[in-house]
C-alpha cells in the first residue's frame, strides 16, 4: 500500500496540464484499506450518492509457468435518507464499459430494516440486467437466470460476504456532503420531476462482493483487467460503469424486495442524472501478497478521498484511443457520419457551384463533392439499418431516415439528368429545379434527422443546443449566398444563344462558366488543359457578356 506521503510527492512531480487528465486525489489525513476510490456525494442536490472500493489481489499463490488469476474485492456505499423516499431506486456499478456483458452489483432496499438487498446481474446487451449464479451473504446459492450471450462467468465465481444498513446518525451526526440542499437536477426523460431529498442522508447500505478469478468474465479480459493489476494493462486504466435510478418504488410497483426484482430503468441523462463510467488505475489496485482484504468504512464521509486511484475519463491517451476505437458504439458513429454528411459535405457542395476562384470548373468541384457527401450518407443509413436490425421502421426518425436515402437518390438522378439537358439545350427545365428544390430539403430534412437521433439517443440538452445553432447559423449563411447569387443574376442579360451568360456568383474575366453545365470535351480534359483555351460555347459566352455590359455602360452616358 503506498503511503500518502509518497503518493502527493508523486503527484507534485507531474506536469499540471497532466493532472486534470489523472485527476486522482490523495487523502492527505487517511487512506483507506481500498487502493482505489470513487466517491459520488450528491444527495443534497437530488443526485446519484455512493462510494465505490476495489482492491485486487492474486487469487492463488503464482508459481512458475502457471497462470494465476486475479479476485476483485469490491467495496460499495451507498447513502440514503431515513424518510419514505430513501426507500426508492437503486444504484448499481459494474466491470467493463457498457452493460454488455458487465458483472454488475446492485444495490437497494429499505433503510434500517433488515439488509439491503445485493443483485449481482448481467446482460448481453442494453436490456433488462437477469440474476447471474452467485453466493448470498449467508454462503446460499442465488440461481442465475442469464442464458446465452448474455452469460458471463466461465468459471468465475461471486459472492456477497457483507451488506447492512449502518446509521450513519449515530455519532456523526448526519454529516452532508456534496453542495446545497437546494440544489435541483435536470432530466430529460419521462420519469417524475426531480425532487429534493426530503430529508438529510441518515443510513449507507455498505456491501463488500469478492469477484473470485474475476478475469475469467469477458468485461474484464477485453479491457485487460488482470494484465493492467501487474503492470501489463493498456495504460493501466480500466474503465467502470454506474447507474442510479431514485424513482421506483419497489412494494407500490407490486414487487418485493427480492434479487430478482424487477428494476425500472435508470435516467437517460449522463452523469449525475443516470448514468455514467469512470476509470480505476489497476496496478494502483493491485495488492500484492495478501490473502484477505478488510476494509474500513470511513471514506464515504471524505470528500477529499472520493478520487484516488480513479478518474473521470480514461487515463492517459492511450487509454483515451483505446477507448474511443472499442467503445464507440455503432449508434454514436451512425450519428457521427450523418452529422458530417449534412452539416459539413452537403452544404459545402451548395457553396462549390458557385465558387468562381480555386482549381477546377465549379460544376466539377460540386459534383465531387456531393458523390462523396451521398455516399456518406448511405454508409451512415447502411449502419442505421444494422441497428435497427433491418426491421420495418418504427419511429419518426427512422422513417425520416428511410425517405432522406429515396430522397438521396431520386436527386442524384436528377442531377445527372438536368446536366445532359442543359448541355444539349443550353437552359433549365423543370428538372434542373427539381434537383435544386429537393436537394434543399433533403439537406434540411438531414439536419432534422440528426436532432431528432440525438433527442432519441438521450443526449444532453448543450450537445443538442449546439448541433441546432450550428445548423441554423448555416442556414442563415447559405440563404444569404443564394439571395446574393439571385441578385446578381437578375443583373446579367442572357445570351442569345441560350446559354446563361453568368453563373449564380460573379466569375472571373472569362465571362464565368455555365451553370450545372460542361460542354463534352470539358469532361474529358483536365482542369490543368483547359488553362488558357476558350472553347467555342465560351467565346460565345464571352460575347454575350461583352455586349451586355456595353448596353449598360451606353445607358449611363445616355443619362449624363
Amino acid at each position: 500500500m503506498r503511503s500518502p506521503k509518497f503518493t502527493s510527492i508523486l503527484l507534485s512531480l507531474l506536469p499540471l496540464p497532466l493532472l486534470p487528465t489523472c485527476s486522482w486525489a490523495a487523502a492527505t489525513d487517511s487512506i483507506p484499506t481500498q487502493n482505489t476510490q470513487y466517491c459520488l456525494f450528491g444527495h443534497p442536490l437530488g443526485q446519484a450518492d455512493f462510494c465505490f472500493g476495489l482492491s485486487v489481489t492474486n487469487h492463488s499463490d503464482p508459481r512458475p509457468d502457471h497462470d494465476f488469476h486475479k479476485d476483485f474485492h469490491i467495496s460499495l456505499s451507498v447513502r440514503r435518507s431515513s424518510s419514505a423516499g430513501g426507500r426508492r431506486g437503486w444504484t448499481a456499478v459494474g466491470t467493463g464499459p457498457v452493460m454488455a456483458g458487465s458483472v454488475m452489483v446492485i444495490v437497494y432496499g429499505e433503510p434500517g430494516e433488515g439488509r439491503p438487498v445485493v443483485s449481482v446481474r448481467s446482460v448481453g446487451g442494453h436490456h433488462q440486467p437477469g440474476v447471474v449464479t452467485y453466493r448470498g451473504v449467508d454462503g446460499e446459492e442465488v440461481k442465475g437466470e442469464v442464458k446465452g450471450e448474455g452469460e458471463v462467468g466461465k468459471g468465475g465465481r461471486v459472492r456477497v460476504v457483507r451488506a447492512e444498513w449502518v446509521d450513519l446518525r449515530e455519532g456523526q451526526g448526519g454529516r452532508r456532503h456534496g453542495g446545497d440542499e437546494k440544489g435541483r437536477r435536470h432530466d430529460d426523460d419521462e420519469m417524475e420531476e426531480a425532487r429534493v431529498p426530503d430529508g438529510p442522508v441518515a443510513y449507507a447500505a455498505r456491501v463488500e462482493v469478492v469477484c473470485e478469478m474475476c478475469d475469467k468474465f469477458g468485461s474484464v479480459q477485453d479491457w485487460g483487467g488482470a494484465a493492467a493489476a501487474t503492470g501489463g494493462g493498456k495504460g493501466g486504466g480500466m474503465p467502470w460503469i454506474w447507474a442510479w435510478n431514485d424513482d421506483q418504488d419497489f412494494e407500490q410497483d407490486g414487487g418485493t424486495w427480492e434479487v430478482g426484482a424487477k428494476l425500472k430503468m435508470h435516467r437517460h441523462r449522463g452523469g449525475s442524472g443516470g448514468y455514467g463510467r469512470f476509470w480505476v488505475d489497476m496496478a494502483r489496485a493491485y495488492t500484492d501478497g495478501v490473502k484477505e482484504v478488510k476494509h474500513e468504512w470511513d471514506f464515504e464521509e471524505r470528500e477529499q478521498n472520493k478520487r484516488v486511484g480513479t478518474s473521470d475519463g480514461p487515463i492517459g491517451f492511450g487509454a483515451w484511443f483505446d477507448f474511443v476505437v472499442r467503445v464507440w458504439s455503432l449508434a454514436k458513429i451512425h450519428g457521427v457520419v450523418m452529422g458530417v454528411g449534412f452539416l459539413g459535405l452537403f452544404p459545402l457542395g451548395v457553396v462549390m457551384i458557385r465558387m468562381s476562384s480555386g482549381k477546377g470548373r465549379p460544376f466539377k468541384r460540386h459534383w465531387r463533392v456531393q458523390a462523396v457527401a451521398t455516399a456518406v450518407a448511405v454508409g451512415g443509413a447502411m449502419i442505421g439499418g444494422k441497428l435497427s436490425k433491418w426491421h420495418m421502421p418504427k419511429t419518426l426518425h427512422q422513417w425520416l431516415g428511410a425517405g432522406i436515402v429515396i430522397g438521396l437518390v431520386v436527386q442524384s438522378v436528377l442531377g445527372w439528368r438536368h446536366h445532359v439537358d442543359f448541355v444539349r439545350i443550353k437552359r433549365r427545365t423543370w428538372i434542373s429545379y427539381g434537383h435544386i428544390w429537393l436537394g434543399r430539403a433533403v439537406v434540411a430534412g438531414g439536419f432534422a434527422n440528426v436532432v431528432l437521433g440525438m433527442l432519441l439517443s438521450g443526449k444532453a440538452a448543450g450537445s443538442i443546443w449546439l448541433v441546432v445553432v450550428v445548423g441554423a447559423l448555416e442556414a442563415a449563411g447559405l440563404g444569404w449566398w443564394l439571395w446574393r447569387a439571385k441578385r446578381q443574376r437578375k443583373q446579367v442579360v442572357a445570351g442569345e444563344d441560350g446559354t446563361e451568360a453568368l453563373a449564380l456568383m460573379p466569375r472571373a474575366s472569362d465571362g464565368g462558366d455555365n451553370y450545372f453545365a460542361l460542354d463534352e470535351s470539358e469532361e474529358e480534359t483536365s482542369d490543368e488543359d483547359q488553362d488558357g483555351k476558350i472553347s467555342d460555347e465560351e467565346a460565345l459566352r464571352k460575347k454575350s457578356v461583352d455586349s451586355a455590359s456595353s448596353v449598360k455602360k451606353g445607358s449611363v452616358a445616355v443619362k449624363d
